[in-house]
């Protein structure tokens, strides 16, 4: 089968979307464990803007192999905020407010342990998050026999797939930006 399948109804659903006026969250941490924490938070508006970006200190050191992921090393969080101050901040922009990730499941659990782990109240409801990457995965439409579902894909595959010029360089804000762009495409593509 030739992809995408684009289906109508996901490009109806990212109209939809689109309509809640979203913003637009990525993380980067320190793994994907249990007790991994974030490092870095970026957050856009629809169009790409600034909303809050920050290297977050975790107060503990970043494992090598989290830091050849994204290139973020002790030294250059020692002097960033921990959670705990900047939560407030934080949690102003996100309140109440419909939130786009790029794989919503991995960046909501770790936020929330993140700030649990920093002994301040979380405030953010599951629902109010979406996920992109679900979202680009059901428009992209290659099916996935193992999990019975649409096979997910990598937000760079994605960006690049759309044309869409922007980078995927595994900092938050510019993966929070290159995310509100897919939204923006998927909302606006016509199937030929």
């Amino acid at each position: 089968m030739p992809y995408p399948t684009a289906h109508p109804k996901v490009n109806e659903r990212a109209r939809q979307v689109v309509g809640l006026n979203p913003i637009f969250l990525d993380t980067e941490t320190t793994g994907v464990g249990l007790y991994d924490l974030v490092i870095e938070v970026g957050i856009v508006d629809l169009d790409g803007n600034l909303l809050y970006n920050s290297l977050i200190n975790p107060g503990r050191p970043i494992p090598q192999d989290a830091s050849k992921v994204h290139g973020i090393t002790d030294e250059m969080v020692a002097d960033a905020p921990a959670l705990k101050d900047v939560w407030a901040d934080i949690e102003a922009v996100l309140r109440d407010r419909a939130i786009g990730i790029y794989n919503a499941e991995f960046d909501y659990r770790l936020m929330k342990q993140s700030v649990d782990h920093a002994g301040v109240p979380w405030t953010i409801k599951k629902n109010q998050t979406f996920c992109m990457m679900n979202m680009f995965a059901a428009w992209y439409g290659e099916w996935n026999h193992r999990a019975n579902n649409f096979r997910s894909q990598k937000l760079e595959f994605a960006g690049n797939f759309c044309g869409i010029n922007l980078p995927n360089s595994h900092h938050a804000l510019d993966d929070a930006k290159l995310t509100a762009a897919l939204l923006r495409y998927l909302a606006d593509y016509e199937k030929q």
